[in-house]
């Protein structure tokens, strides 16, 4: 199938949804809902640079760029990400020297053990649209950004403190959805994903493959159509309370994870968490 013939995103009146927003909106639309609110705690932690950065050593290296060099000027760029993606600074991070010494281990490992068995990229990190229909407004588009795409097979790095089991894989978000982008904006059918995943426990890199079959993506990019929607009219309801959890509280509404707790009307219920309890950003 070829892609589709559409117009520009027009920023002023189109509806962009991003893969990971999908995936914050699964738990809780009202963390989605209250992004742009004042008092919304952007998050910050270790785990969350720590893959940024690993990401961006990838990236560099994939791009024909010397990502070694880059190991002896840790301070200068992973000061610009921590300010400019986390609005923090590297004076904040505890223990500095051995972040960094992890991080220089896991991309080595990358180096010697994953990449030479990648081949040549078609694509890295390109920002990809997709249109998903129109909406009351304008054009609803999924935007998405694999981290490295090849002939046969698309491939996203994750850095985890355990190891992936295979069916963390096989219920992911992204392998649903990439492959439409990639087709959209490269031209080509590739159904098949692959994981490279950190784990940091045990220090090393593990693969996991999977697959999507047409109809899975398709229920996906459905997903993401009336998620769009939602979100391009403001209808988008509050749910502490899923119906998984036995009318219990879920795990993600809490001051630790959610950030919108301080700004969130619906963290009221009737149980034993303090609903006064102030979320703050924390490196931890």
């Amino acid at each position: 199938m070829l892609p589709v013939e559409v117009g520009e995103y027009d920023e002023t009146v189109d509806t962009v949804i991003r893969q990971s927003t999908i995936g914050q909106a699964r738990l809780c639309e009202y963390r989605v809902k209250l992004k742009d609110e004042e008092g919304f705690l952007e998050p910050v932690n270790e785990k969350m640079v720590f893959g940024t950065c690993l990401h961006y050593l990838i990236a560099e290296d994939l791009t024909g760029n010397d990502a070694l060099t880059l190991l002896s000027s840790m301070n200068e760029w992973v000061e610009i990400i921590l300010s400019e993606e986390y609005d923090w600074s590297l004076d904040k991070v505890d223990d500095v020297p051995s972040f960094f010494s992890e991080l220089s281990s896991a991309y080595r490992m990358w180096k010697t053990e994953v990449y030479p068995k990648l081949g040549e990229p078609i694509a890295v990190e390109k920002k990809m649209l997709l249109p998903l229909g129109e909406g009351e407004k304008g054009m609803l588009w999924l935007q998405g950004t694999p981290d490295a795409v090849f002939e046969d097979h698309i491939v996203d790095w994750k850095t985890s403190t355990r190891a992936w089991k295979q069916n963390k894989a096989d219920y992911a978000l992204q392998p649903s959805l990439y492959p439409a982008l990639v087709r959209q904006n490269l031209g080509i059918e590739v159904k098949k994903f692959v994981f490279y995943v950190y784990d940091r426990s045990q220090r090393r890199w593990d693969v996991l493959r999977t697959a999507r079959r047409v109809k899975d993506i398709n229920a996906s990019l459905l997903t993401a159509y009336d998620y769009a929607r939602k979100i391009e009219a403001g209808n988008l309801t509050a749910n502490p309370v899923p119906d998984s959890f036995n009318l219990k509280r879920g795990w993600y509404c809490s001051a630790n994870y959610c950030p919108a707790w301080n700004i969130c009307p619906a963290k009221y219920l009737a149980d034993d968490v303090n609903e006064n309890e102030i979320a703050i950003r924390s490196w931890q």
